[in-house]
Parts: structure tokens; sequence; C-alpha cells
């Protein structure tokens, strides 16, 4: 399978390369800088077909994609709304034309754009929480518009896995939180919603490793995430040791 990963320097980008190559698939990176990349990439650096030039350039980035099965966007700080939003709907515009319909693309929200189950709330309309997340609802309202076969990956904070690995046992979520909600939660104040979410910070907390796991396992098109965002959570009991870093599809 042939994958462009836009952001390949970065935590997540790096490491989405890397797990391509070893998966057997014809990985392109699209960098500013690819010292960077060769640093991050190490002695695989001569694995994948190396793109120089900015994500925000339109045609250098519908050259990329041109010929691509699968496009993973993840480049940005996601904590920056600023930035984020224009470069996130860049993408999405060239993808929509790039691909055509039913083109493959992943891109990174928050779990701030995840429904809150039993209400018709996305995560960031609840008092507290980021506003942010409000740059990652307009991607997700932008990437709907697309004719693409799209997933967004909405997990919580990510940082380095301990032992560098996945964790096995992930739990996936379409379109909601990944963990039970209260069955009253229609009825329950906003307030106390942001202290459910917020209680279960610990376990939307996830390592790279696990983030990069999730997309490879789901590259193809029309499978269980299709058009879908996806809330991810470690296994029952687990928590990471230094929860907090970046948002989801930092670079």
């Amino acid at each position: 399978m042939k994958i462009l990963v836009l952001g390949a320097t970065g935590e997540t980008g790096s490491r989405l390369v890397t797990a391509g190559m070893q998966a057997g698939h014809q990985v392109t990176a699209l960098v500013r800088d690819p010292e960077k990349l060769a640093r991050r990439l190490g002695a695989q650096a001569s694995g994948p077909t190396v793109l120089i030039g900015d994500a925000l350039d339109e045609p250098i980035l519908t050259a990329a994609m041109a010929g691509q099965d699968v496009v993973v966007n993840a480049a940005g700080n996601a904590w920056d709304g600023a930035s984020f939003a224009p470069l996130v709907q860049s993408t999405i515009r060239v993808a929509n034309k790039t691909l055509g319909p039913g083109g493959r693309f992943w891109l990174f929200g928050g779990a701030g754009v995840l429904d809150v189950p039993g209400t018709k709330l996305l995560g960031v309309d609840l008092p507290g929480v980021p506003a942010v997340y409000q740059a990652h609802r307009a991607n997700f309202e932008a990437v709907k518009t697309t004719q693409l076969d799209w997933s967004m990956l909405c997990p919580g904070p990510m940082v380095a896995a301990p032992a560098g690995r996945a964790h096995p046992g992930l739990r996936l979520a379409a379109d909601t939180w990944p963990f039970s909600g209260s069955r009253f939660a229609s009825v329950l104040p906003r307030f106390a919603l942001t202290l459910a979410f917020a209680s279960h910070r610990g376990e939307i907390t996830i390592a790279y490793e696990d983030a990069v796991a999730v997309i490879m396992e789901h590259l193809g098109r029309n499978g269980p995430f299709s058009r879908k965002r996806v809330g991810v959570a470690l296994p029952r009991g687990v928590r990471l040791s230094k929860p907090g870093g970046g948002a989801a599809g930092n670079g």
C-alpha cells in the first residue's frame, strides 16, 4: 500500500513512517527538514521516499498526494488552534480534490470532539473543556463535507510509551467516548459531565505508539471507522505514569 505521511518529523508521524515501512508499505514523507527526519529515523532513514516541501503549499501537497492509497495527516500543533485549523483544512481540501471520492484519509483531533454518550453534545460543548477543541470541531465539520473515506483519531493527551510499544487491548469507540458514560447523562448538568470526562483522563492519555497501532490496523478503505471519529482508551486498569504532553496529532 502506498502511504503518504504528513508531519513525519513529529512524535506521531515519525513512528507512522517506521511502522509503515516495517509492515512492508511504500511510505512517502513530506517534510520541510529532511535532516530532522533522518535524525528521527536513524538507521531507517533511507527507507521512505522523502519529498521536501511545506504542507501548506497546495501545489506541492497535491503532487505528493497523487497516486497514494492512504494519506495520514499528523502535521501541526493541535494545541495551537490558530495555526492547526488552517493547516488541517487545507490538507482536507487538497485530499478531497486529489484522492477523489472514497480516498482514504486519516487525520487527528482530540477527545473533546467526541460525542458525550447519551446526549447530543460534543465534549467541547462542556464547561471547562479547553477552547482549542473548537478548532478540532471546525476540522471535523470540514472533513464531514468531503467525499473522502476519512477517519479522525481522537485521543486525549499523548506521551511516549514506557516500553516503546503499543498497549494490547486498546478500547476503541466510533464517534463517542471510549468509556462508559452515566446512564443519567441526558439529565445531568453539564458541569457534572465535565467532571465525568475529567475523571477518565488517565484512560484516554495514550502513547504515540498506541495511536500508530490504531491507524496501521485500520489503513484500508471501508473499515469499521470509515467516516467516523475514533475514540481510544487504554485497557481497563492501565494508566500511563506521566499524563500530559501535547494533544493528539502533535508533531
